[in-house]
This record gives C-alpha cells, sequence and structure tokens, in this order.
C-alpha cells in the first residue's frame, strides 16, 4: 500500500466547454473515471479519506487556502483543464511553479484541438472523448489504464524525473519554511456536503435553509452555478414585492446580466421578473423578462426551459394591450419560435438523468401546446421532486389560461371581421 497522496484539480458541476454549447459533466469525469482510479491504486489524500478534490476537503476557512495546500503538499496532481476553469488554469501554474515532477493534465479532445496551449504543448497530455468516457465502457477502461499507467510513472519517478515545464529549465529550487503534516484533517463539511444538503432542500421546497446552504457554500468560494441557485431559493422563500425587487436588485449589483451566457441566471432572473409583473402589471417587467427568457434560449443546456417560457410570455400580450393586430403578431411569433426550438431540440446536447428527462419532456409538451394546441399530451406525468411537480403543474395552469385567453381574443377578431364583410357584401361567398 503507498502513503503516497493525490489532489485533483478541476471544477466541478456541469459546465460548459468555452466557445461552445457543450456542456461537460465534471462530476461524471470526477466520480465515475478519475475517483476510481485513485481509490484502486491507494492513493491518499492529505485531508480524509477519499477527499482527492477541493468540493469533498472538509472545511470551515475559505476554499482558496485548502486548495494552495493541496496543490503544494500532494505527491500527485491530476489537472483536468477541459472547461478551461480559470482556478484549476491558476493551480496547474502553481504546480509547475512549486514541484519539478507528478503533474497529470487531462483535457477533452475538443477544448485542446480549438484551445492549444502553447506553453505545455510539449508536456504529455492524457486526452478522452467526452462522450465515449462515460458511454463506452471498454472506452472508458482504456483510457483509465493509460492513466494508472501515468502515475505508476509518478511513483516509480526519482528525483531526476521532472515534468514541470518551469523546473526543467533549472531557474531555482522551492524550500520549503515550514512543513505541515500529512494526513491532517479539516474541520466542518465539505463544499460538497453543502451542495449536496442545499439541492436537496430546494427540491422539497424549503428554500430559506437551501439558501443558507447555498450562502454558506458561496462564502467558500463562488460558482456562478450555486449563485444562480442561491439567487432561486431567495426569491422563492419570500415573493413579496419587497423580497423580489431586493432580490433583482442585488442580482444586478453582483453579475452583468447583459453578457452573461450561464441560461440558469437569466431564467431564474426572467422568473423574478415575471413574478413583479404579475403583481404590478407594469409591462417593463414583463419585457424584461422575455428579454432574459429569450437571451437564455440562446445558451439553452437542452432542458428547454427559457425557450419554452420565453414562447409562454409571448402569449401574455392581451394583458398589456387591447390591440388585435399585435396581440396576433405576439400569438404567431410565439408558434413559430415554438416550432423552431421543438425541431431543434433534437439536436440539443443535454444531460440525461430521470430528473432531466422530465424537464426535457414537459418542456417539450408545453411548446407543442404552443405551437399545434395540442393538449393531449398533458397526461399524468412522474416528477422526481416536489419543486419539479409544482413548477411545471403551476407553469402549465398559467399557460393554459393565456394560451385561451388569447385564442378568444382572435376568434372574437375574426367573427366581428367576418360579420363586418357580410354586412358590407350580403352576396359574398364566405368560406370556412
Amino acid at each position: 500500500m503507498t502513503d503516497k497522496t493525490c489532489f485533483v484539480v478541476m471544477g466541478y458541476g456541469i459546465k460548459k466547454i468555452p466557445g461552445t454549447l457543450t456542456k461537460l459533466n465534471l462530476d461524471d469525469i470526477y466520480y465515475k473515471f478519475i475517483k476510481p482510479v485513485l481509490l484502486e491504486e491507494k492513493l491518499k489524500s492529505i485531508y480524509s479519506v477519499g477527499a482527492y478534490r477541493g468540493d469533498e476537503i472538509p472545511t470551515s476557512t475559505a476554499i482558496n487556502k485548502n486548495f494552495i495546500t493541496s496543490v503544494f503538499l500532494s505527491d500527485i496532481v491530476v489537472a483536468d483543464i477541459s472547461t478551461l476553469n480559470q482556478n484549476a488554469i491558476y493551480e496547474l501554474g502553481l504546480r509547475h511553479a512549486m514541484k519539478p515532477k507528478s503533474t497529470i493534465i487531462l483535457c477533452e479532445e475538443d477544448t485542446i484541438a480549438n484551445y492549444p496551449f502553447f506553453d505545455i504543448s510539449m508536456i504529455p497530455q492524457l486526452r478522452y472523448n467526452r462522450k465515449r468516457i462515460l458511454l463506452d465502457e471498454n472506452y472508458k477502461i482504456s483510457i483509465q489504464k493509460k492513466l494508472k499507467n501515468i502515475l505508476k510513472t509518478c511513483l516509480e519517478s526519482d528525483d531526476d524525473y521532472i515534468d514541470s515545464p518551469v523546473f526543467d529549465f533549472s531557474l531555482y529550487k522551492v524550500q520549503p519554511l515550514v512543513k505541515v503534516k500529512k494526513g491532517s484533517f479539516s474541520s466542518g463539511k465539505s463544499i460538497r456536503k453543502k451542495i449536496e444538503e442545499a439541492e436537496r432542500l430546494k427540491e422539497q421546497l424549503k428554500f430559506e435553509k437551501a439558501e443558507e446552504k447555498y450562502s454558506e457554500v458561496l462564502n467558500l468560494t463562488f460558482d456562478l452555478d450555486i449563485f444562480a441557485q442561491y439567487i432561486l431559493c431567495r426569491y422563492k422563500k419570500d415573493l413579496s414585492l419587497q423580497n423580489l425587487l431586493a432580490t433583482l436588485s442585488f442580482v444586478k449589483n453582483k453579475i452583468d446580466l447583459e453578457t452573461s451566457t450561464n441560461e440558469d441566471l437569466l431564467g431564474i432572473v426572467a422568473a423574478i421578473n415575471k413574478q413583479i409583473f404579475n403583481q404590478t402589471k407594469q409591462s417593463n417587467f414583463l419585457e424584461q423578462a422575455r428579454e432574459y427568457y429569450r437571451a437564455g434560449s440562446n445558451f439553452e443546456n437542452g432542458n428547454l426551459y427559457c425557450a419554452r417560457n420565453y414562447c409562454a410570455l409571448l402569449l401574455k400580450q392581451y394583458l398589456l394591450t387591447n390591440d388585435i393586430e399585435t396581440i396576433k403578431e405576439y400569438y404567431y411569433a410565439a408558434v413559430h419560435i415554438a416550432k423552431i426550438h421543438i425541431n431543434k431540440s433534437t439536436l440539443n446536447k443535454r444531460v440525461k438523468t430521470m430528473f432531466d428527462d422530465v424537464w426535457y419532456n414537459e418542456n417539450i409538451k408545453d411548446l407543442a401546446f404552443i405551437a399545434f394546441g395540442i393538449k393531449d399530451s398533458f397526461i399524468e406525468f412522474d416528477p422526481v421532486t416536489k419543486r419539479q411537480e409544482e413548477t411545471i403543474t403551476s407553469g402549465r395552469r398559467e399557460l393554459i389560461e393565456d394560451y385561451y385567453e388569447t385564442i378568444k381574443k382572435l376568434k372574437w377578431f375574426d367573427y366581428v371581421s367576418l360579420q363586418h364583410i357580410i354586412r358590407k357584401n350580403p352576396h359574398a361567398m364566405v368560406y370556412n
């Protein structure tokens, strides 16, 4: 059994590969591909058993200290830079500056093809295909075997072995001022545990408690996806106008929404604006909600949430005006855009879990209702969580009301127009 330690540098959660609409589930890459190899090789963590990645480290302090300590003290560092995570890139640079050897770089094939790193281009990198690594068991085993061979090289290497481009130039040596005992334990829960608790509470509709958990995570490290879920819980816990306006102001002070490509955050901010419109009937909030949903649908991650809601809000034009031509324009825009997203949905690259499948399937049903008036598909569905059931059910109820109100106005207009034609020309032939 080895006494060598290992730390994994990478982001967590589901992140986009920059410059693409492709998302990579970093948790799947870690838990299904990387971590099993480290456990099999019996590598240790400097903190606690199996806590190789930063979000698994038990901590009650800012995470950057743990990261830097881990990068420096660990005998081996595995760095996955597939999503060009800023922290991962920074920590990889730190590692190369701190240690002459035993730094292993992993990268998804498309990322390295689109973003070649000149400074590390001469260093061996283990590349993998994001789809095959999770779906093709034989492929995964072959890449894991390659990782094991690299780990073996690191474990058996002597002091002459160098894989850091910094130490390759023999510029300096690192002389630690203090020695920190390996195997020490940090206090507190890990970020991973806090996120899991927050997710569980959120899906149980316990938004206030979930908000507290997400806030604890954000106090340790900032992640835009976590921030989005924090904002969701912050507004959902209290739908009073005061809280909605305060939450909206808070987001705008923290994030430049005009340049954001995070569809979850854009969709959540859109939902806040819609809630404010429902209470105030001020048209600017409905228009702003539409704009955020529209922007979010441009960066769609596959569940069609923003696209569905953008089309649904176009049907609310009857609440803003009595001008039939305008209502008609918005209605046909909703129908047209819904059809586009239904057709595009077959090309979406999305996470396929039971939870995500429910969102996707129910949003497709709602888009089909908007596009074709098909209501037959509104049969009972099988939600995974309470929040999912509440969100889909209440959203569909509102959609049906807006759709039929719009149709009612348009049909009344057609009826009045027809009567006007007949009155002007009683002998005109009118076809149904």
